[in-house]
Parts: structure tokens; sequence; C-alpha cells
């Protein structure tokens, strides 16, 4: 009888506090949102792309056979894979925290030519009167801010370009000025290495850390922040002499962004030293730079990099807007020279993006954009120039006797916001 007296007991203590929490409710909702989206676009040459050649990056080298360049060819696309679908939750409030989430997914091409259904970004927040908490996956805070431009890749490899799972805190701190703090878990962009595209290099260390700090007053927005990526390139057991791998890689990459907003005018500026930040989609990496004493284990020099764009956007009326970007980016090579394990004189000890090449030495792009939108329809072209300057890899991750690649891409997207 006193056992089941205490179950009652939690069980009524159990429901006055659902009924409590009930109470406390305030205008909980769901908020549906996505689009439908059709791209359409032409390449005067061979491009390094993703997802059928929509995510682009650059264009190809020169790649002479008979004495013609085989990249000089120019190709079309229609696709509507990157149709989304996203749900926010909003309005719930218990015991003064405000509680809400998202859930967002499109259609990707992951593997081959099927767009297939896979999540952006699903995250909860928890609020409070001066701070906030968000877990789960949404865009690191370095790529959060992306340029005026319709493009899929919204500007990479000129800006971070990531989203990862986090743990992100906020805080504001007074008189327009708030932190940012995060610890970043990598998934779907993630650093190169010896077993190709993997997150275990850095599973096996410690998290991504972020750390940042915003300014906001009037129309003038800025951001300032570095991130630190720590990676166990080997790890565990050599299995020819059974040692433990003793390899731990740092990387630092800070960033300044500023935006300016004047009525139906704005303007927007990043600009990024990345190192070793092929995880943001952008054109970089690491290499070896010596072997340890213990004859198995690396050292590591990030290739560097310095990377920016500017953007502007002006509604000319409710129906017509004008925007355009301006990306420049610059190899700094490596800070230690790259280690010749082969003996044969070439820098090919080395782990780059796979979404670009370590002989570039600059990539400049202008990417002018004229939109028009009818209600829930909007439709726009923009003409893409990218140049990039192919040459020859040193001995510190410099690029010399470069000549220039150029593509020029017409894109036009037609899209129905839902």
């Amino acid at each position: 009888m006193k056992k089941r007296a205490i179950l009652l007991a939690a069980g009524a203590l159990f429901l006055g506090t659902a009924v409590s929490a009930q109470d406390e409710v305030k205008d909980y909702h769901f908020k549906p949102y996505g689009f439908i989206r059709n791209y359409a676009f032409f390449d005067s040459r061979a491009t390094k792309s993703l997802t059928e050649d929509m995510f682009f990056f650059l264009p190809l080298d020169e790649n002479v056979v008979g004495g013609n360049d085989v990249n000089a060819v120019s190709s079309y696309n229609f696709q509507a894979i990157t149709t989304r679908l996203g749900l926010d939750v909003l309005g719930y409030e218990i015991n003064g925290v405000k509680m809400g989430g998202k859930i967002e997914g499109d259609f990707y091409c992951l593997s081959g030519t099927v767009g297939v259904f896979r999540m952006r970004q699903a995250y909860m927040t928890l609020g409070w009167d001066k701070s906030s908490l968000l877990i789960g996956q949404t865009w690191h805070p370095m790529a959060a801010d992306m340029a005026h431009c319709i493009n899929l890749e919204t500007a990479a490899p000129f800006s971070p370009f990531n989203r990862s799972a986090q743990i992100q805190y906020n805080l504001n701190i007074g008189g327009g000025v708030s932190f940012t703090g995060a610890l970043i878990e990598n998934m779907q962009y993630i650093s190169n290495g010896p077993d190709g595209k993997t997150n275990k290099y850095q599973r096996h260390a410690i998290p991504e850390i972020y750390a940042g700090l915003s300014f906001k007053k009037g129309g003038f927005l800025g951001r300032a922040g570095v991130d630190i990526l720590t990676l166990r390139p080997h790890y565990g057991y050599e299995s020819k002499t059974g040692k433990k791998y003793d390899e731990w890689f740092m990387s630092y990459s800070p960033f300044l962004y500023l935006q300016y907003t004047a009525g139906d005018f704005q303007i927007k500026a990043k600009t990024t030293y990345g190192q070793a930040a092929d995880n943001m989609q952008m054109n970089s990496g690491y290499a070896v730079c010596g072997i340890k004493a213990d004859g198995i284990s690396a050292e590591y020099t990030p290739f560097q990099n310095w990377t920016s764009f500017l953007s502007a956007q002006y509604k000319l009326s409710p129906r017509w807007t004008l925007m355009g970007m301006a990306g420049y980016h610059k190899n700094l090579g490596t800070i230690e020279a790259i280690y010749d394990g082969n003996g044969n004189g070439k820098m090919d000890d080395f782990y780059f993006s796979s979404n670009g090449f370590a002989n570039i030495d600059s990539i400049i792009r202008f990417t002018p954009t004229v939109m028009y939108t009818l209600g829930r329809f909007q439709f726009a072209v923009e003409y893409d120039f990218t140049t990039a300057a192919y040459g020859t890899l040193d001995h510190y991750g410099m690029v010399s006797e470069a000549h220039n690649v150029t593509n020029h891409r017409i894109l036009t997207m037609v899209k129905f916001n839902l």
C-alpha cells in the first residue's frame, strides 16, 4: 500500500507539472516554409563543380591533347533538385525559457545523378533574457553571412561554406555587442587526409572551436571571429611496427564581416584568412613537413589563403532587384616547407580540397545579377565570370609561372516560394 501511495503521489505531481507546463505555452505553432527552384545554366568550358555541376567552384586547367585543350568544351544543364522544405517551431515557453527549433531539407545529388532528400538543418534552441543555446546542425558561424547572388555556392570558395553539428552559445553583452562561442563537429563538409575525406581525423582529436563578437547599431552590422580546427590525420597504431601514432595538427582561421543597410540598399564585405580550410569549401588543405623521431608520426603545415568578397543589392522597385558580387582568392603558401618523402623533388606529400587544386595562385569572380519578383514567383539571370591562375607548385606551396583560365557561366533561376 505504501509503495502504491508513493506511485500515485508521483503521478499526481507529474500531471500537475504537465498541466503547469501547458499553462505556460505561449502562441506555440509550426511555420512551414520552402520553395520549388529550377536552375538552368551554360558553361563555356569544363569546370570543377558538385551536384550536377550546379555548385560551381572554378574552371579546370588547360589539358592539351594532340594540340587541343580538351577542357575547352561548353556544357549546359537544367535541374530542380535544390527544391527545399523546412519547418520552424516557434513560441514555446516554460519557466521563462523560450524553446524552438528547425528542421530543413532539400534534394541533392549526394551520389550519382538522382536527387535524394537530405537534411540541411536540424536544431533546437533554448533562450533566456540575454543568452541562448543552439544544439544541432546549422550554418557554421563563419558561413552564415552570405553574398548577394543566386548561385547555389553563394560565393564559395571566396567565403566559408559549411553546415555542421554544433553546440552554439550566444550572449547579448549590451550596447549592440554580442558574443558567440561554439563547439563544432563536421559531417558533410569535412577535411581531406590519408584515408580520403572523413570526419574521423577530427573525431579522434577534439571538436572544432569558434569564438567571435558581433556589433549591431542602426543599419550597421559587424562580426569578427576565429575558428580553431584540430586534426589527427593518423591515429591509433601503425600496422607494421605496432607503434602508436603521435599526431596533432592545429590550424587557425580568423575572419571579419561588415554589412550596412539603408532602405532598399545593402552592401556586404567579408575577408577570411584560412589555414587548412578545405572543410570550409575553400581552396586549401595541409601538407606533411617532417617526420617525428618515432619514424611514423608526421608533422604538418597548413596551406594558407586569403579570400574576400564584396557584394551589394538594390531594390529598384517591389518587382526589380539588382545585385552583384566580386570575389578574390589568393594562395599564401605553406608555413613550413612541404616534405618530399619520396625524394623525387615533387610536391605531392599533402592533402588538399577535393574541390580545388593546390597549384592555383589566385581566383577572381564577378557575378552581376538581375531578379524579377511577382508575388511568390521569382525569375533571375546571373552572369558569372571566373578566372583561375594555374601554375607550378614549389616547396612552400607557392605558385609560379601562372597562366589564367576563364569560364563564362550564364545562370537562370525560376523559383516559386511556398
